[in-house]
């Protein structure tokens, strides 16, 4: 018994600085990546039946671009605008609101380790009333959305400024730091 005592003192002692150890090491970098999905010719997830029919009815066929991480780019349709929306099952992520004859011509993924975290899409700024022919380009920007345990990530960068691109890819990584510092 009375060797047994310091035995399981040592090994506790082990377990404890171990635990230590392991928390206050430095975690690695994530490598950060893009990957990227084209939004032409995309299928709309629909059966030709359910084509026909939409037709038939006067209804708008969405389009449905296959994304990463099981998340595909949906694009919806009504009298004079395209909503784009990122799902996945029951997800829904909106991205905003375009004019349908929309100019996005992909959608950026950010990528931490080879698995995706945020987006990154052009948005143009048509003003409050682009639906009644205002279609005068005010502006353009590249928003950044975080996905799924990373809503927190969400912002946008001015396109028309320098290195706009990078800067968007920046805000998304650091966000993606913040998430898990």
């Amino acid at each position: 018994m009375k060797t047994r005592l310091p035995l399981a003192l040592i090994i506790c002692v082990l377990l404890i600085g171990a635990v230590y150890a392991h928390r206050s090491a430095p975690q690695p970098k994530p490598a950060f990546s893009s990957r990227y999905t084209t939004l032409t010719n995309c299928g709309s997830g629909m059966t030709k039946k359910e084509e026909r029919e939409a037709e038939k009815t006067g209804t708008d066929i969405p389009s449905k671009c296959r994304g990463l991480g099981g998340y595909d780019v949906y694009i919806s349709y009504s009298a004079c605008a395209s909503s784009f929306s990122l799902t996945r099952g029951e997800e829904d992520i909106s991205l905003g609101m375009q004019p349908v004859n929309w100019k996005q011509k992909t959608v950026e993924w950010r990528l931490a380790d080879g698995k995706p975290f945020a987006v990154i899409i052009r948005m143009f700024d048509y003003g409050d009333d682009f639906c009644n022919g205002a279609n005068k380009l005010k502006g353009e920007s590249l928003m950044v959305q975080g996905l799924k345990g990373f809503k927190q990530i969400e912002g946008s960068v001015d396109a028309r400024a320098a290195n706009s691109n990078l800067r968007a890819r920046e805000l998304a990584d650091k966000g993606f730091a913040k998430s898990k510092a």
